[in-house]
């Protein structure tokens, strides 16, 4: 049974993580010793493990220190807390969003030239972690203007950017297009730990800042199908300085406990046994069968794709979509939204996407004949819709 130095030594870490912990141990001598224990033990024991005893959790902990390290000045320990937030992968992690909420409320409480400092800093720390975080295949394709509307179009779960090609041939005389790889996916880079949804609606918004603003262009019409109508819920609410409308195409809000059982039952597969094991499962529920049969070559690329992908990453992105819940974020949502049904699809059958255009203001819904990936199965019908959606609001 652990005593109470190791148990506040196990908070410390989930909180600050293993590289801090070790740092700030290690570099423990004969003076500091003893006080990185009485800390380990009455700050990280006695007060964080209070969290499982009462009913503050881990993020309102968080938060709290946050909050009085802004107002001391101690703009360090500030970073320090602000960075392993939002980098952490629990129920404890922090967001960009309440980070911004905090420091706005530090400048009524604890004065504007504190929370400038704080707002520094925190960039310093945004910074930071955008550096590591997997780089991403980005494809644009056009000039990126201020006058020229652009398109963001973000992928389906286990597929690429190549999903996009025939939505882009004939969109891109009026449009500028980006594309890129989710994390883990495609070309973009391998992950090195878990991630939530909420990392990869970040991950949209580095792409549209990094690739759109910084050339002068945006906001963007975002655009995307299955997962990455997901992320365009997330992006809308979080983001919306960076969004003129999306488009949410075969997806979800939330899941069920049926459904979330089934996504833990499909990690559970591929872990065991392979990208092979499910690619059978989804070529089905992505295509109808006279579509499969009647384009066997692309069916052959799609299949290939879904192999290629790294077990490890496509487990992980599975336990990000198995989590969503936007019930609370959709309706703070101000922009205009196309909502988009197919008639055929057993993934996110079409009560889904009622859910979701009920719970966005000024959304449109629209079914297509097309099972799952309705981009690629019915492309002429899949632009005709968003082309009108696009006229009707400028």
């Amino acid at each position: 049974m652990m005593n109470e130095f190791e148990l506040g030594l196990q908070n410390r870490r989930r909180i600050l993580g293993d590289a801090w912990v070790a740092q700030s141990l290690g570099s423990a001598d004969a003076l500091s010793a003893e006080f990185q224990t009485f800390i380990t033990r009455h700050a990280w024991f006695d007060v964080w493990n209070r969290s499982h005893a009462s009913a503050h959790d881990d993020k309102t902990r968080r938060l709290l220190v946050l909050a009085m390290t802004l107002g001391l000045g101690r703009y360090e320990e500030f970073s320090l807390h602000a960075k392993a937030g939002l980098m952490s992968e629990d129920a404890s992690k922090l967001t960009a969003d309440d980070l911004r909420e905090l420091v706005m409320q530090g400048a009524v409480y604890c004065g504007v030239p504190a929370a400038n400092t704080a707002m520094h800093a925190l960039r310093t720390v945004l910074k930071e972690i955008d550096q590591t975080a997997p780089a991403l295949a980005v494809t644009v394709r056009g000039e990126i203007r201020a006058d020229r509307p652009t398109l963001v179009l973000s992928h389906a779960l286990g597929y690429d950017q190549s999903m996009w090609a025939d939505i882009i041939a004939p969109l891109e005389a009026d449009y500028a297009t980006v594309t890129y790889d989710h994390r883990g996916q495609g070309r973009s880079a391998r992950t090195t730990s878990d991630f939530s949804m909420d990392t990869l609606v970040d991950d949209a918004a580095s792409v549209i800042l990094n690739h759109v603003f910084a050339k002068g262009g945006g906001p963007v019409h975002f655009v995307g199908v299955s997962m990455g109508a997901m992320v365009a819920q997330g992006l809308a609410a979080r983001y919306p300085h960076l969004v003129k409308s999306i488009v949410v195409a075969n997806s979800a809000m939330r899941y069920d406990d049926t459904a979330v059982a089934l996504w833990r039952a499909r990690i559970d597969t591929v872990k065991r046994k392979g990208m092979s094991a499910v690619v059978e499962m989804a070529l089905a529920r992505w295509f109808g069968e006279t579509f499969r049969a009647a384009n066997p070559a692309l069916v052959a690329k799609v299949t290939s794709i879904l192999l290629a992908n790294d077990v490890t990453d496509y487990a992980r992105s599975c336990a990000a979509v198995s989590a969503i819940d936007f019930s609370r974020s959709n309706p703070l949502i101000r922009c205009p939204a196309l909502v988009m049904a197919g008639a055929r699809d057993e993934a996110t059958p079409p009560e889904l996407s009622n859910q979701i255009a009920s719970s966005i203001p000024r959304a449109a819904l629209v079914s297509i004949d097309a099972a799952h990936i309705s981009a690629v199965e019915r492309p002429e019908a899949f632009v005709s819709e968003v082309r009108r959606f696009w006229r009707d609001n400028n």
